[in-house]
């Protein structure tokens, strides 16, 4: 596993970051440190990123990463980037926009399902 992300939900709404460095919005995450299990550096990516912890609940794997579903436990504290709930993609993506929409409606179905 090389790399990992995770998508928060809480209720209709899923967070992202603002990454400065591409310009964007995106789903906090990197890649796995030597050593690290991939639920471990989604953990530790989203802490990073937000200051809030991430619980994960799903997870799918795809080519040499893993895309992590779960919720977000607010802990009050900053971390590297802004971050913000939204209902729907911001005009600002880090990313072309089908590369969010697949994982944003699995994430919502999977953590309904659960």
């Amino acid at each position: 596993m090389r790399w990992v992300y995770a998508i928060a939900i809480e209720g209709d709404r899923f967070l992202m970051v603002f990454n400065k460095k591409r310009g964007g919005w995106e789903m906090p995450g990197g890649h796995v440190e030597q050593g690290e299990g991939a639920e471990t550096a989604a953990k530790r990516e989203f802490r990073e990123e937000t200051g809030q912890e991430f619980e994960p609940v799903v997870r799918v794997v795809q080519d040499d990463g893993a895309v992590f579903a779960g919720r977000v436990r607010y802990t009050g504290k900053h971390g590297e980037m802004r971050f913000e709930l939204f209902e729907q993609l911001p005009e600002q993506l880090a990313f072309p926009e089908w590369e969010y929409r697949e994982q944003i409606a699995w994430a919502r179905t999977a953590l309904s399902l659960q």
